[in-house]
């Protein structure tokens, strides 16, 4: 079937040739996996919605017992350019899409983190570095962790991923 949504690219990696795998988190399938074809040509059209942190209308097609969408078609809302030419800003913004990415199950949709993700990008595109520490703690909350008295954001996530984050938290 194909599907018109809001998408936020968190994690991007080059797939065989000229192909580009896709992490997006949607505003009504929650996180996917999509293929976007022939992306990393020079003469590609759909470049740009591939980046990462960009808010755009993509036209997918979903099967549904296949786990992997192809992206068929889009449109850029927001680029968020500022992330990627501000070095604190693009840190920041690594860190909320991995954290995002490790506390999140493909396909199971939540409006509230959707929106959740789009306003701290946005807020880090206006150079707002605080928002980091904030996103942590109500996406806790939002997948009924919650974090005790005495425990920080990062102390939990430590104790509770399977897998240690790849963007180090500054103190």
């Amino acid at each position: 079937m194909i599907y018109n949504t809001h998408a936020i690219v968190i994690k991007k990696s080059d797939f065989r040739d000229y192909d580009r795998m896709l992490t997006l988190y949607t505003r009504d399938f929650g996180k996917i996996k999509a293929v976007a074809r022939s992306v990393r040509k020079s003469k590609a059209k759909l470049a740009s919605m591939t980046e990462l942190f960009v808010l755009s209308e993509v036209r997918v097609f979903l099967r549904d017992a296949s786990g992997t969408g192809k992206i068929i078609g889009g449109v850029i809302l927001d680029s968020n350019s500022f992330i990627r030419y501000n070095i604190k800003s693009f840190y920041e913004a690594s860190y909320v899409s991995e954290v995002l990415d490790a506390m999140t199950p493909d396909r199971q949709p939540n409006i509230e983190k959707f929106f959740l993700l789009r306003d701290t990008l946005s807020a880090l595109n206006r150079n707002n570095a605080h928002s980091r520490n904030d996103f942590v703690e109500k996406l806790l909350h939002l997948t009924g962790f919650g974090v005790g008295k005495g425990v920080t954001a990062e102390q939990f996530l430590e104790e509770h991923l399977r897998r240690p984050l790849k963007t180090v938290s500054s103190k």
